[in-house]
């Protein structure tokens, strides 16, 4: 089987985040949903992706791609290659109040991000394949952040948390050709 496409995980998560109750059970029956906007993003300057989706005073998710690793297992005359994939979330939420602290630890009018990241890690651990092959979505590293506007004055800032996964994505058995031109051998 060939390593699934960095694209279809990466939009298989973005599916599956959007798609996550908001905590309050009356708010989630009302079908209101964790996050107000997911997007991808493609690279991790995280301020601009912010600024760039017009998202800050929303609660979101951003999905940045983190880049692939191969493990190369010979066999007889063929290579096995392994590929991991790796990306990072960002969570953040409205930052309603000047310090941040109910944006990082929850209140009347915030989840909070705290909690937000341990609905994310809690939910991808119940189903971290994603409807896709290979593909378990394994939690590595997480870390809160500030994302701050050097234009604006007077704002602390938006708190974020940034939780990075990796998951196997697929193997590919790689045979030699015994001449320029010639057909692998199965």
């Amino acid at each position: 089987m060939p390593y699934v496409p960095t694209l279809s995980i990466l939009t298989a998560l973005q599916t599956f985040l959007a798609a996550l109750p908001h905590p309050d059970a009356a708010r989630a029956q009302a079908g209101d949903k964790l996050f107000e906007r997911v997007e991808l993003h493609e690279n991790k300057k995280l301020k601009e992706a912010l600024k760039d989706l017009t998202v800050v005073k929303q609660r979101v998710a951003l999905i940045v791609p983190g880049g692939d690793s191969y493990q190369n297992f010979r066999e007889g005359r063929a290579t096995r290659s392994v590929r991991t994939t790796a990306l990072d979330v960002l969570v953040a939420d409205r930052a309603w109040t000047k310090g941040g602290h109910e944006a990082v630890m929850g209140g009347a009018n915030n989840v909070g991000v705290i909690r937000m990241k341990d609905l994310v890690t809690n939910a991808l651990a119940e189903s971290p394949q994603l409807g896709l092959p290979y593909v378990v979505l394994a939690p590595t590293d997480g870390a809160m952040i500030t994302i701050a506007d050097e234009d604006v004055k007077d704002t602390p800032g938006r708190e974020c948390w940034v939780a990075a996964f990796e998951t196997p994505a697929g193997e590919v058995t790689l045979y030699p050709l015994a001449t320029w031109g010639a057909t692998p051998a199965p």
